[in-house]
C-alpha cells in the first residue's frame, strides 16, 4: 500500500495522471463514481420521462390479468429529446488523453484499461463464454487435436492415452489434477465454466420472459367499465384457472409448520392466502370481479386408475399434517368468493382442459395457474386469439408455445406423444424404458406423431432403439391414454358449473367481514391486522366467526390430551 502511494505521487508529479491500477481497492468505488459523473455526457442519455401518474412498472401478478399480445413500440420518447441537449450529442467527443497514456506501452495501456473498466460494456455471460472458448483452445493445444469435450469416451482416450482408459468423473479429474496433470485441471475448469454459463442463460431466459410479460400490459380495467359484465370478452379480462390441488402441496412445502391454537395445521392455508392476495386483492379492492376458478381433484379414483392400476401408485402418502388442510382450503375459497369446480371420476387437469376449450370457444382468453407439464398440452399457437397460456407461479413466467418448444423440442400439440414415449415418473406413467424426452421429441418430429412412429419403427437404423420401440408399442399406447387430457368432461359431472357458461365464472364481490372472520378462525393475526388496515376497518372484533373444529382432544376438557384427526370427508384420496 505504501509503495503504491509513493509511485502514485511520483506519477502525479511527472505526468499529472494517476493510473487507476494504483488506487486502493477501498476507494475504487469512489473512483468509478467520480469518472462516471465526469463522463456521463459522453455516453449516458437522459432518463426517460416518468409515465403518466407516476405509476410503477406492473408486477408479475398484475400481468397475469392483462393482454398477452405485445403493444407497438412507442418511439415518441426518442423524438422528444432536444437537439440542443448537451447530454445527448450526436457524436460524443473523445475524453482528453493524458501524457502518461500517450507514453505508455501497448501492454501497459491494455492492462490499465482492463483494470479500470473490468469487462467494459460486456456483460458477465459474454465474459464467461469468452473464457470457455479460451479454455477449450488450451485443451486442444495441450492434447494436440480437437475432440468432443462432452464425450466421456473421447475425453477418456485423451486423458489416459487409450480407449476407455478410465473414469472422467469429477473426483477422478480432481485426483489427476492434484497429482500434477494440467489437462485434467483444464477440463475441470471447462466444466465449471459450462455449468456457470448454463445457469446464467437460464436466469436470463427467466428475466427475458418476465420482461416480455410486463411489456404486454395495458392499463387495468375500471371497476364500472363494460368488461365487468359477464358477456364481455377482452384480452385484459382472462379466465384464471388455478390448479388448487397441486398448489396446496407446493404451499405446504414452502411454508413453515404453522398451527392454530387448537392444534390444527395451517401452513399451507396461509401460503394459499398469500398467493391469492398477491393475485387478486388489488382488483377486489377496486370493486372488480375477476374471472377466477379454483379447480380441485375430486375424492376417490378416476378413470386412469381403471386403465392402469399402478397410475400414481409410486407417490408417498400425504403428510398427516396436510390432510386436514384440504377442507380448510375449500373454506378459504368460499371466504374469498372463488368459484370451486371438480368432477368425480376425473382429475383437476381434465376439468381445466375442458374449461379452457369451452372458454376459447366463448371468446375468453385463459391463463392456467399451474406448474404441471401435462397442462402445457393446452397452450395455443402463437398469435391465436383467444389464447390459452400457463402461468408458472413458482418461476413467475408465462408459458407460451415458444417456451414449450424450447423445453420439450415439440409444440404443445405433440407434447402428449413425447410424454407417452418418455414416461412420467411423477405420475408413474411407464413410457418406453431407454427413451428419454430428447430422443422422444426427435422421433416425434421425424415421424409426425406417436402412431406414425410405432407403425414405422421397423425402419429405424439404430438396432437398440428399434428393438425398444417394437417391444414397447402397447406400453406407449397405454401411456398415451394416461397423459391425454379429457377436454369434454360432461357438464353434469362438474360440480359448481350447473347451468353456467365459462364466461360467467367470476369471483363474488369482496366480502371484507367474511374474509377477516376466516383469518381470525385460522389464527392469522398478522395477516388479519394488515388486511384490516387495507380495508380501513376500525379495530373491533367482527362477529359471526365460527370454528370449524377439524381436531378434537381425547379425554374431554380443554387441557392436555393428544390431538387426533376427527373428520376428513373432503380430502381427495
Amino acid at each position: 500500500m505504501l509503495i503504491s502511494m509513493v509511485l502514485a505521487s511520483i506519477l502525479i508529479r511527472t505526468s499529472g495522471y494517476l493510473p487507476s491500477t494504483l488506487i486502493s481497492r477501498s476507494i475504487s468505488t469512489s473512483r468509478r463514481e467520480t469518472w462516471r459523473k465526469l463522463n456521463r455526457h459522453f455516453s449516458t442519455p437522459p432518463s426517460p420521462p416518468p409515465s403518466a401518474g407516476g405509476s410503477e412498472p406492473p408486477s408479475f401478478y398484475d400481468a397475469i390479468f392483462e393482454t398477452t399480445s405485445n403493444p407497438p413500440v412507442d418511439d415518441a420518447f426518442s423524438s422528444t429529446i432536444s437537439e440542443a441537449d448537451p447530454y445527448n450529442p450526436t457524436s460524443p467527443p473523445e475524453p482528453p488523453t493524458s501524457t502518461f497514456i500517450n507514453n505508455a506501452s501497448d501492454s501497459t495501456k491494455s492492462f490499465l484499461a482492463a483494470s479500470s473498466s473490468g469487462t467494459g460494456s460486456r456483460d458477465f455471460l459474454s465474459t464467461q463464454r469468452d473464457s470457455l472458448l479460451s479454455v477449450t483452445d488450451e485443451i486442444y493445444q495441450m492434447s494436440g487435436r480437437e475432440f468432443n469435450l462432452n464425450s466421456p469416451a473421447q475425453l477418456s482416450e485423451v486423458l489416459y492415452g487409450v480407449k476407455n482408459g478410465g473414469s472422467t468423473a469429477k473426483d477422478s479429474l480432481e485426483a489427476m489434477a492434484g497429482a500434477g496433470n494440467p489437462l485434467a485441471g483444464k477440463v475441470l475448469k471447462y466444466r465449471s465454466l459450462k455449468s456457470s454459463i448454463k445457469r446464467q442463460e437460464k436466469q436470463e431466459e427467466r428475466m427475458s420472459a418476465r420482461r416480455k410479460l410486463g411489456s404486454s400490459i395495458s392499463a387495468p380495467p375500471e371497476a364500472n367499465s363494460p368488461n365487468m359484465k359477464d358477456n364481455f370478452t377482452s384480452g385484459r379480462d382472462p379466465l384464471l384457472l388455478i390448479d388448487a390441488s397441486a398448489y396446496i402441496f407446493r404451499a405446504y412445502y414452502a411454508m413453515p409448520p404453522l398451527h392454530r391454537s387448537d392444534g390444527t395445521p395451517t401452513g399451507a392455508v396461509l401460503g394459499f392466502c398469500n398467493m391469492l392476495n398477491r393475485l387478486v386483492m388489488e382488483r377486489l379492492l377496486r370493486g372488480e370481479r375477476p374471472r377466477l376458478v379454483m379447480v380441485f381433484d375430486a375424492k376417490g379414483p378416476n378413470f386412469r386408475h381403471e386403465i392402469y392400476n399402478e397410475y400414481k401408485a409410486n407417490r408417498p402418502p400425504c403428510p398427516i399434517d396436510l390432510v386436514p388442510q384440504f377442507p380448510l382450503i375449500r373454506a378459504l375459497a368460499t371466504a374469498y368468493g372463488c368459484q370451486q369446480i371438480e368432477a368425480p371420476g376425473y382429475e383437476a387437469d381434465d376439468v381445466i382442459a375442458t374449461l379452457s376449450v369451452r372458454g376459447v370457444k366463448e371468446g375468453v382468453n385463459v391463463n392456467v395457474v399451474s406448474s404441471d407439464k401435462d397442462l402445457m398440452q393446452l397452450v395455443t399457437r402463437m398469435g391465436e386469439e383467444p389464447s390459452v397460456h400457463l402461468i408458472d407461479p413458482m418461476k413467475q413466467i408465462r408459458v407460451d408455445e415458444n417456451v414449450v418448444k424450447e423445453k420439450w423440442g415439440v409444440g404443445p400439440g405433440k407434447l402428449g406423444d413425447v410424454l407417452a414415449l418418455a414416461g412420467d415418473s411423477a405420475d408413474n406413467v411407464p413410457g418406453i424404458k431407454g427413451i428419454g424426452p430428447k430422443i422422444a421429441s426427435g422421433l416425434i418430429e421425424e415421424y409426425g406423431d406417436l402412431e406414425g412412429l410405432l407403425e414405422g419403427c421397423e425402419g429405424i437404423k439404430q438396432n437398440k432403439r428399434r428393438e425398444l420401440l417394437m417391444e414397447g408399442k402397447e406400453v406407449a399406447r397405454l401411456s398415451r391414454r394416461l397423459v391425454e387430457l379429457v377436454r369434454d368432461v360432461p357438464e353434469d359431472r362438474m360440480t359448481g358449473m350447473e347451468g353456467m357458461e365459462v364466461k360467467q365464472l367470476r369471483m363474488e364481490e369482496l366480502n371484507e367481514e367474511r374474509l377477516l372472520n376466516f383469518y381470525e378462525e385460522m389464527g392469522f393475526k398478522d395477516l388479519r391486522k394488515r388486511m384490516k388496515n387495507r380495508f380501513g376497518i376500525e379495530g373491533r372484533r367482527l362477529e359471526g366467526a365460527t370454528k370449524t373444529g377439524y381436531y378434537k382432544k381425547k379425554g374431554g376438557g380443554g387441557g392436555g390430551g393428544k390431538v387426533v384427526p376427527e373428520e376428513f370427508d373432503n380430502v381427495p384420496f
